[in-house]
């Protein structure tokens, strides 16, 4: 069933921790289950046929967890085609992502385990111990049942059969609109290990630091956030919504299913991180004693991020009015160099964050309109392109530079003045640093799918050094994953992007680079949602083509190498 690939949001209102045998509404959080697949709670419960979901608290080698596992089986095979859905979550801190699915494998779960590792979710459903299931109503998204499935198991004891089955007359009573009695049983299960804080969590000595290093670069004033976080009061103020954007996984802006691939502009919070500002927040966002870190923090926000440039091109001012959609614009600018040079380094500085969307950059032969050579890009959160050592891109005399402009609606009119920097080498380098532009074009996506997809490979015929992919689509985008192909039939994931947002145009650079061999082919698939559920989707009654516009799709990605 569909729900096999499902990440599940699930997020507690106020973000307050709930006692063991406290029902409350639930809101939405996110989750990467342990197939690397992205849900989304609220998603699925706008289906017409969808009545409710049950979350069973699972954790490697518990008995009591094992032994449910048929059981849970027959009755999402009883009710799933009745509108309940069906998951696992893990919390365990001891449970790795690999013995997770070693453990579905053998146990042959056919339901999504969610991993919780950073246990913001587990806590806020105030989880104590596995082997608890969790019924909640898609009528108001409330928790109506937490409890054991039956009386069968309790600890080291075990009855042929059980006689009293809570969870399936729950869910009886929920289809059948009637009261749940018993809505709280006690369930017996493996006790979830929380980090114990006998301190407490404060702002000035544990949150703070975690947003300097990973927040206030663009917290601040002339950043990208909305907001700034320059001190205790600002960051208090925000405090829930900071929360809220941790458990659905919208902040920070970083895509990537952490078990697949490192990289150096991974800006991701750890577990850790993300538990501690969520348990703060829950706890009331106490201030704590001392000077406040973010008082007189000092944000260098440089005029260029990767130096003065050799080159500035200064891009002719773009005005937009205050409201709507607005076609890509395309602006040509000659080559300023009357010779070949070889760049080093490049960098868009964008004169107005507000409504610039992205840009691209691509050098074109007099008279053709086919790029000669991607140059370089800018969306929200790159801060330029420095090619590796030895490499540059080549830009030869007499190519035009070609834009493409995409801006946003702000609410008011705007202008943009942004610049382009090069930084010059007059001479040759020993490698040319290249860019692969892989698009596939012919899909027609139907009226209303929620996961339509295509694929794409790239060959190599050559060795090369693989440094950086960027995945592209746009409203309708789902996913996207790419795998490496050996010629020895060795494959390899490189990236995979489960919940894809057009509003960050990620580049993803690799922590180290990849070595791949002559014959090496790159495989690419994707998944766009056009149904009406979601919530980005401007026309789920078109099908939809290829096309520039935001209202189209596209199913594009670079791949950014060196020949050796």
């Amino acid at each position: 069933m569909m729900f096999r690939i499902l990440f599940l949001f699930v997020a507690l209102s106020h973000l307050s921790l709930l006692s063991a045998k406290q029902l409350s509404k639930v809101e939405n959080f996110a989750l990467i289950d342990h197939e690397g697949k992205f849900h989304e709670l609220n998603y699925y419960l706008k289906l017409p046929r969808v009545k409710g979901l049950v979350i069973f608290i699972q954790g490697n080698g518990c008995p009591l967890v094992q032994k449910r596992i048929p059981e849970l089986d027959r009755m999402r095979t009883e009710f799933e085609k009745r509108g309940i859905l069906f998951c696992m979550l893990n919390a365990n801190l001891q449970d790795e992502l690999a013995e997770i699915r070693k453990e579905a494998e053998s146990f042959k779960i056919a339901m999504p385990i969610l991993k919780d590792e950073a246990q913001i979710v587990a806590q806020a459903l105030g989880v104590e111990r596995t082997a608890e299931a969790y019924l909640i109503s898609a009528k108001g998204k409330k928790i109506v049942y937490r409890g054991a499935v039956d009386d069968r198991l309790s600890y080291q004891t075990e009855k042929p059969k059980a006689e009293k089955h809570y969870l399936k007359d729950a869910i009886e009573s929920l289809l059948g609109d009637r009261a749940i009695e018993p809505a709280v049983t006690d369930a017996p299960g493996c006790r979830v290990t929380f980090p114990k804080f006998p301190g407490g969590l404060t702002y000035t000595r544990d949150v703070a630091p975690i947003l300097a290093k990973n927040c206030v670069s663009c917290h601040s004033k002339g950043g990208l956030g909305p907001f700034p976080m320059s001190n205790y009061r600002k960051v208090a103020g925000w405090s829930d919504m900071i929360a809220e954007v941790i458990l659905t996984k919208q902040m920070p802006p970083w895509h990537a299913d952490p078990e697949v691939g490192e990289f150096s502009n991974d800006c991701s919070l750890s577990p850790e991180e993300a538990h501690k500002i969520v348990s703060w927040v829950a706890a009331g966002s106490p201030k704590g004693e001392g000077a406040d870190p973010l008082e007189n923090f000092k944000v260098d926000l440089p005029k260029w991020h990767l130096g003065e440039p050799d080159k500035v091109i200064q891009i002719p001012t773009q005005k937009l009015v205050a409201e709507g959609f607005f076609d890509y614009r395309y602006v040509t600018i000659d080559n300023p160099f009357d010779r070949d040079v070889w760049l080093t380094a490049s960098e868009i500085r964008p004169g107005n964050t507000k409504v610039l969307h992205h840009v691209i950059v691509t050098s074109h032969a007099a008279g053709r309109r086919k790029p000669a050579q991607w140059i370089t890009g800018y969306a929200p959160g790159t801060q330029g392109q420095k090619y590796p050592a030895g490499s540059s891109v080549h830009l030869r005399k007499g190519h035009k530079l070609r834009l493409q402009l995409h801006y946003t609606a702000s609410g008011k009119p705007e202008i943009d003045e942004t610049q382009l920097g090069f930084h010059v080498s007059d001479k040759p380098t020993p490698k040319i640093f290249r860019t692969a532009i892989v698009a596939n074009s012919k899909f027609q996506i139907p009226p209303g799918s929620m996961n339509y997809g295509v694929s794409k490979t790239h060959l190599f015929p050559k060795n090369v050094t693989l440094y950086a992919i960027n995945p592209h689509m746009h409203f309708r985008g789902k996913f996207m994953n790419f795998e490496a192909e050996f010629k020895n039939g060795r494959r390899q994931a490189l990236l995979s992007v489960p919940n894809y947002n057009f509003n960050w145009q990620r580049t993803y650079v690799f922590e180290e680079p990849l070595k791949l061999p002559a014959g090496s082919r790159v495989h690419i698939r994707n998944a766009w949602d056009n149904s009406r559920f979601n919530p980005y989707n401007p026309d789920p009654q078109k099908t939809v083509k290829w096309g520039d516009q935001t209202f189209d799709e596209m199913f594009f990605a670079t791949l950014g190498y060196i020949e050796d």
